[in-house]
């Protein structure tokens, strides 16, 4: 054997273990270094910014102010208004056509303008409205009735020159009413009820132009009025005398006042009836005769008219003297209105006893009436589709004194109520004045 010694490994390759030893340190260093890094970014805290505040100017709204000239209207006395308008040529003959029924389409079928549409039914897509005196009311056919007695002409109600607005506002609201609708206009109130057309018409520019001139002179107040200078006779031309039956069950006897004009509306079907009054009227019949009053009884009351009468005329000559209209006597008993008038408190002779008639009896005469001519008279153009039962509306505007302390008419009330209408009341010249539009 051998005595040499045995040469190590790392002797024997010494460059090899140099460079293995360098790898190592180097892989050592590597590894620092990523775990240096690594905690680095791992603790490194975020940054964080503030911001300073910043005043800002701030701007002052303004109010915008728009200058208004508010200028008072000076005013003006109510008169008719005059217009011209082209006629119409009249009597033309019209070719008979006929149009198939159709079902299902809401309102009726156009009317053209003209005098007289015979009672013609329905007209218009949608139901037309009227307001007159702040009372609204819709319908296709409408029917105005104007109370013209000495009743509606009283001092305390207004006298002539409130009238003169009613009349005014009446011919106002017909204006503005759409063509295609149908009216007639009736006035009543001693001396005879009129109507100024045979059937319902168009509410065309023509035809509301008759209605002004129809009423212009009526009660209108001219220079050195006569003390009886009213009433219907003072219509202008023109219009139609009501006349014919009107004891139509439950009703009979004379009936007067607008009963009469009512039965009319009703025969010429209208579907929206305006009544302007100032009372219920007298709708009754005499029951038995008035008691006797003693001779001396008579005979003081006999002086008192006299003496009434003697101071009515110095009244009224005071006024025309002052060019003012004169005071005008409620329709009836001239002697009784100027003893109460005058004489408040002297006693008025018995009078004949009546029975009233209650408001549905006067309906069921009005309801008994529309049937009995219904089947004359179409109410439908045969376009639309007509309720079972048609149903029409009573509207009343009442017209009542400064003085009077009995309020609202239960009458009138109930028969507004049952036809679905519409009832207001009117106090005197103000109340006239600031209902009108």
């Amino acid at each position: 054997m051998s005595d040499k010694p045995k040469k190590r490994f790392f002797s024997h390759h010494a460059k090899s273990s140099a460079m293995v030893v360098s790898l190592a340190i180097h892989a050592v260093l590597i590894v620092v270094a990523l775990s240096f890094v690594a905690v680095t970014v791992i603790t490194k805290e975020d940054q964080k910014f503030e911001a300073k505040p910043v005043n800002r100017p701030k701007m002052v709204l303004k109010k915008l102010q728009v200058p208004v000239n508010i200028k008072k209207r000076k005013p003006q006395k109510p008169k008719l208004r005059k217009r011209i308008v082209v006629q119409p040529r009249l009597n033309q003959s019209m070719p008979d056509i006929k149009m198939p029924e159709i079902t299902g389409v809401k309102g009726g079928m156009g009317s053209a303008a003209g005098d007289g549409l015979g009672g013609a039914g329905g007209v218009g897509f949608s139901m037309p409205e009227i307001e007159l005196f702040g009372i609204k009311s819709k319908g296709e056919k409408i029917f105005i009735i104007l109370d013209a007695s000495g009743d509606m002409m009283v001092d305390e109600i207004g006298g002539i020159p409130a009238y003169t607005i009613i009349k005014s506002e009446l011919v106002r609201i017909l204006e503005e009413l759409n063509s295609t609708v149908l009216f007639n206009i009736a006035v009543y109130g001693g001396g005879g009820d009129y109507t100024l057309f045979p059937n319902l018409v168009s509410a065309s520019a023509p035809n509301v132009a008759k209605v002004e001139k129809w009423l212009e002179p009526l009660n209108a107040f001219t220079k050195g009025m006569g003390d009886k200078n009213y009433g219907p006779k003072t219509l202008g031309s023109g219009g139609i005398r009501i006349s014919g039956d009107n004891q139509i069950e439950p009703l009979r006897g004379n009936i007067g006042y607008w009963a009469l004009p009512m039965m009319r509306a009703m025969e010429q079907q209208a579907d929206s009836v305006f009544l302007l009054s100032c009372s219920w009227g007298f709708l009754a019949h005499k029951t038995d005769d008035a008691e006797q009053w003693n001779e001396s009884k008579m005979e003081r009351y006999k002086e008192k008219v006299a003496e009434a009468t003697t101071k009515f005329k110095e009244d009224n000559d005071r006024r025309r003297a002052k060019g003012e209209p004169p005071r005008v006597l409620p329709n009836g008993n001239k002697d009784r209105h100027m003893v109460k008038i005058y004489f408040p408190n002297e006693p008025q002779p018995p009078r004949p006893k009546f029975y009233v008639y209650t408001p549905k009896e006067v309906l069921k005469a009005y309801d008994n009436t529309r049937k009995k001519f219904k089947s004359k008279m179409p109410t439908s153009s045969g376009l639309r589709k007509r309720k079972k039962k048609e149903r029409y509306s009573i509207n009343v505007i009442h017209f009542v004194r400064t003085d009077d302390q009995k309020g609202e008419d239960v009458r009138f009330k109930e028969v507004t109520s049952f036809t679905k209408g519409e009832y207001k009341r009117i106090k005197g010249m103000d109340a006239i004045r600031s209902s009108v539009q």
